[in-house]
């Protein structure tokens, strides 16, 4: 079972990362949110209507070319998550939109049913574009809690809409332990080696998984959610080494390989951690059309090559649109008191201030799955 779950994991890291360097290309210094899970799922789903070249290319994007029940996979993930989200703030939409002007198999419907239970959805869009719009707006409004309005702009959709990946997500940190507000003060955080920029700083005292890795000059801090059914990992350079924000050198150094050693939850120490990290939102839309693109996803982009015939007999089937929103809140609220009172006095502290840029995941623990990856460099201009 390690065997599978690892090609799996694998796949989903690797996925993660080449994403990440996609949006770093442009955007060197911003901070940066997406969600693999809402991505690598929706391309599942087009995977499984899609033939030859277009399926190879698919299949490459999602590092799937090990991976022999990816479907099964994304199956138990889910249902796991709408677990977490029915007693939560996390909210996850994962939807594939095809036009309805398209005759789908009954074998193809049916291949959906069980993997992707309300992932696909067939809507008239090329006849009525703009009501199309507006739908599937209110509803991803809806199913998460109002906190995602408009997802698709207006005009995106037109008569030469096919196929939309959309995929929205949002998660208002709950911890384990919660952060004392009456602590929270305005601090100095390190945009660069010299500018520093403020930030309303938490401060948290409680056992948590941390790791130094000298070699590379990295710290990795576990920090669990409510329930302990995610948490999330923070990697950071130990300090600023460059002129840049200082990661520079992590994210060359960022393999999926190096991600899944750095994070191994055997390696991490269970430590009495004194913690500070900076209160933060950070809300991105993403078109992802021309990364995927340069991530080797072509084809399915284009009406005169896409092969979809998985999913329909008839011809000039493609995907029209690939629209990612995310957003995530990390204040104080949590669950219970740090239990620190009963902590043997002499026992040693590891310091962790959380006050210059670093990466960021929040992970599904029993499956190590990455729901949402980020980079976290300051406050914003605006804000």
């Amino acid at each position: 079972m390690d065997e599978i779950m690892d090609a799996f994991r694998l796949a989903n890291t690797a996925l993660t990362i080449n994403t990440f360097k996609e949006l770093n290309e442009k955007s060197k210094n911003e901070n940066i949110i997406f969600s693999p899970l809402c991505i690598s799922s929706t391309l599942a789903l087009v995977l499984l209507g899609s033939k030859e070249n277009t399926a190879a290319e698919i299949k490459k994007v999602l590092n799937f070319e090990n991976v022999k029940d990816g479907d099964f996979r994304f199956q138990t993930l889910t249902s796991d998550i709408s677990r977490i989200s029915a007693a939560s703030s996390l909210k996850m939409v994962k939807r594939v939109y095809v036009d309805s002007s398209f005759n789908y198999t009954k074998e193809f419907i049916n291949s959906t049913k069980k993997p992707y239970a309300s992932e696909l959805e067939i809507i008239d869009i090329k006849s009525r574009a703009e009501e199309a719009r507006k739908q599937i707006n209110n509803s991803v409004k809806d199913l998460t809690d109002g906190n995602m309005e408009n997802v698709l702009a207006e005009g995106l959709l037109n008569e030469n809409t096919n196929m939309i990946m959309l995929g929205a997500a949002y998660y208002k940190a709950n911890w384990l332990y919660k952060f004392n507000e009456s602590e929270t003060k305005e601090c100095e955080f390190h945009v660069t080696k010299t500018e520093t920029k403020p930030v309303q700083m938490m401060h948290l005292e409680a056992r948590l998984g941390v790791r130094t890795i000298n070699e590379q000059n990295l710290i990795v801090l576990d920090i669990p959610f409510a329930s302990k059914q995610m948490s999330m990992l923070i990697i950071m350079p130990k300090s600023i080494e460059d002129d840049s924000t200082g990661l520079e050198k992590l994210e060359k150094e960022l393999t999926s390989d190096n991600y899944i050693n750095w994070t191994n939850p055997s390696m991490m120490a269970n430590s009495k951690v004194k913690l500070s990290l900076p209160k933060f939102k950070i809300t991105s839309s993403l078109d992802l059309k021309d990364k995927l693109k340069s991530m080797g996803m072509n084809d399915a982009f284009n009406e005169e090559v896409a092969d979809f015939s998985n999913m329909s007999e008839k011809k000039g089937l493609s995907v029209s649109e690939a629209i990612y929103e995310i957003s995530i809140d990390i204040g104080e609220d949590g669950t219970e008191a740090a239990d620190v009172i009963r902590e043997r006095v002499l026992m040693s502290k590891t310091e962790c201030n959380v006050d210059h840029p670093f990466l960021f995941a929040i992970k599904h623990n029993k499956t190590q799955g990455i729901l949402f990856w980020g980079r976290y460099t300051g406050p914003a201009v605006s804000s």
